[in-house]
């Protein structure tokens, strides 16, 4: 089996399209047989941010001032070459400590990769409210996601779900994580930033191949 780890956070559009070639990437290796594991680590690009929704380009426009519409102009270009949909138009602002929450529950019922997958669609395309409970409610439904074992507060910010996230986000700071997307395939190198689907795809069969027993 081939453990590839990714730094993420749902609002961010370059963690977006790396997710997307990351996941590619897995899918033709998968397509070979062999396994391909795919770990999402948090990360929070504003980690100060508000529950509270916001339209996402009024937030950047008063960020980045005219340059706001050149920079999303970009975005969606950059997006579009593989295939993905942004509509900053109706993009919501908020904080992501929520989803990532909701992502840490799909992990542990082998569900995170579309849990990902759908938060991200949910925020880039659709305008969703990523960090209000009933889209996280949704989300978790709509991917397989069963909450009821963890109780009705599990997507509080004061659940011992959440005091393990909060952990988990230190940790990665401690150990010098400060921007997203980051990627580590097997043992291989940490590679920062967007990576093409080659580049990812190359790691993985490399990580296949060092596992497999010689005479295999």
């Amino acid at each position: 089996m081939v453990k590839a780890d990714m730094v993420l956070d749902v609002v961010c559009v370059h963690s977006y399209i790396g997710y997307t070639r990351l996941v590619r990437a897995a899918d033709r290796l998968r397509a070979r047989g062999t396994a391909v594991a795919i770990t999402f680590r948090p990360y929070e690009i504003a980690p100060a941010s508000s529950d509270s929704p916001q339209l996402l380009m009024s937030v950047l426009e008063r960020a980045l001032g005219s340059y706001a519409a050149t920079q999303t102009e970009l975005f969606t270009w950059q997006a579009a070459r593989d295939g993905l949909g942004l509509r900053y138009d109706l993009a919501v602002a908020t904080g992501t400590f929520r989803a990532h929450l909701l992502i840490a529950l799909a992990a542990a019922q082998g569900r995170a990769e579309a849990v990902v997958e759908r938060l991200f669609r949910a925020h880039f395309t659709e305008g969703e409210h990523i960090a209000a409970e009933d889209v996280l409610r949704d989300v978790a439904e709509e991917c397989g996601v069963d909450l009821a074992p963890y109780g009705p507060g599990v997507l509080a910010r004061t659940s011992r779900e959440a005091e393990e996230l909060r952990g988990e986000l230190h940790r990665l700071r401690h150990h010098g994580v400060t921007g997203a997307p980051l990627f580590r395939i097997g043992d291989g190198p940490v590679l920062l930033g967007v990576q093409t689907e080659g580049v990812l795809y190359e790691a993985m069969a490399q990580a296949a191949a060092e596992a497999t027993p010689l005479g295999r």
